[in-house]
């Protein structure tokens, strides 16, 4: 278990941080492009590390029978990875 909280722990503090930047970004500026995207990416990987955290099916490091990881994990985390790269690239550009 303490292999799944070291692995749970980066997804979930890089999900707050973001999701808590964008939020206050949301709160002062209104709703804009990069701060959706970041709100939509932390709370994503917030989701990622939780289901790591818990043990939740699909989540864990090893292959479904057939070879395949489920496909929650999989679209979970290509929308975190998404969302917070282009995000960070709209609040840099």
């Amino acid at each position: 278990m303490s292999s799944n909280k070291a692995t749970a722990a980066a997804p979930i503090a890089t999900g707050v941080l973001l999701a808590g930047t964008a939020a206050r970004a949301v709160a002062q500026h209104g709703l804009e492009l990069w701060a959706t995207l970041a709100l939509t990416g932390g709370l994503s990987a917030v989701a990622v590390g939780l289901g790591v955290l818990t043990g939740f099916s699909g989540f864990d490091s090893d292959d479904d029978l057939d070879g395949y990881h489920d496909r929650t994990t999989v679209a979970l985390a290509g929308l975190a990875l998404t969302s917070i790269a282009v995000g960070a690239g709209i609040a840099l550009a």
